[in-house]
């Protein structure tokens, strides 16, 4: 491999694990705003249907379909819509609460903090993400995540996302980092991996714990399973 001087990585998927934090913060909202059993909503359902509007919507936000304001609440109205649930600022006091508990949840991705540990001895490390700012900086407030990386750089802060080559390049400038040097780590096949490549990252690695199934062109992809197998590519 190339030398490799600097390390990117995605957040959301890919070192914190977002459905296993999502799904415990929603059921915790649902509860709390007492909405289990209303119109037959039960809470694992509701779970599932919403990341498919949240996927969706997540989507549209990283192609300027729609803006922040808009992805906020209505993710949440149209899943509790799905149940016949419709109330004036429901959706928004759902995000509220959502928001709140989401983003201090804890839990990473298996070999997440022992791999952030001992790159952090060789390498330094930064995140680059589309998520919200204020959102993403709680996230950070993680003992197996904070000790590692030394920024955090959002969408918002370089006015564009990813998989826009703007927000590598602003990345690039802001810890002076050579993009022939640096590797990208993500879960997302074209946002994360190809959108580096193309801004001029030597290499990529997709994590794919969930084994998708897609064609890899580029020998500068290398796919992995588990965070751990990082430990053999990049010593």
């Amino acid at each position: 491999m190339e030398e490799i001087k600097t390390i990117f990585w995605d957040l959301d998927h890919t070192l914190w694990d977002f459905e296993r934090n999502s799904g415990e913060a929603l059921r915790e909202t649902l509860y709390g705003l007492d909405l289990v059993g209303r119109n037959g909503l039960e809470v694992e359902d509701f779970i599932e249907r919403y990341h498919v509007i949240n996927d969706r919507m997540w989507d549209e936000y990283r192609r300027g379909l729609i803006e922040k304001e808009d992805l906020r609440a209505r993710r949440f109205d149209e899943a509790l819509g799905l149940y016949g649930i419709r109330e004036e600022g429901l959706g928004e006091r759902f995000a509220s609460m959502y928001l709140d508990i989401c983003p201090r949840k804890k839990n990473l991705f298996p070999y997440a903090s022992e791999v952030l540990e001992k790159l952090s001895r060789k390498y330094p490390q930064y995140i680059i993400t589309n998520g919200f700012s204020e959102v993403q900086s709680i996230k950070m407030n993680n003992d197996g995540l904070s000790p590692y990386i030394r920024r955090t750089i959002t969408s918002e802060e370089a006015g564009a996302k990813k998989p826009s080559p703007v927000i590598f390049e602003y990345a690039m400038r802001e810890v002076n980092a050579t993009p022939s040097e640096s590797i990208m780590i993500g879960d997302d096949l074209d946002n994360d991996v190809i959108a580096a490549l193309n801004a001029g990252f030597a290499r990529g690695i997709w994590f794919n714990p969930t084994g998708k199934n897609r064609d890899i062109w580029d020998d500068r992809i290398i796919e992995i399973h588990t965070l751990a197998e990082i430990l053999e590519i990049i010593s």
